[in-house]
């Protein structure tokens, strides 16, 4: 359930990112051509779209880090298996030469 709302808050934040996007880059053409809007308000737009673009990235690698973590621990525990099968061979192969008596 909270996987899910996270999906639906992060979806929400492209969402506003990408039309403040937008609103900046028509902030921008008006500007061009003598628009409204004043300097100060197409900065805080910028600063807004960089912070929103930040924290969508850092969101993004904290993910692909919890995920990197339980990778590794899943490599790591089949490498323990390996080592386990590999002594289990071990004996069994001794106790095969063993009871031929090779």
């Amino acid at each position: 359930m909270q996987k899910l709302i996270l999906f639906f808050l992060f979806i929400i934040l492209k969402i506003i990112i990408m039309l403040l996007a937008i609103l900046v880059i028509v902030w921008e053409f008006q500007l061009l051509f003598g628009g409204s809007p004043t300097i100060e308000e197409l900065l805080f737009g910028i600063v807004f779209l960089i912070g929103g673009f930040v924290f969508s990235h850092n969101r993004e690698i904290g993910v692909m880090k919890n995920e990197m973590k339980h990778n590794f621990l899943n490599i790591k525990n089949s490498f323990i298996n390996i080592k386990d099968d590999m002594s289990s061979i071990k004996r069994d192969i001794n106790l095969i030469k063993k009871r031929l008596k090779v």
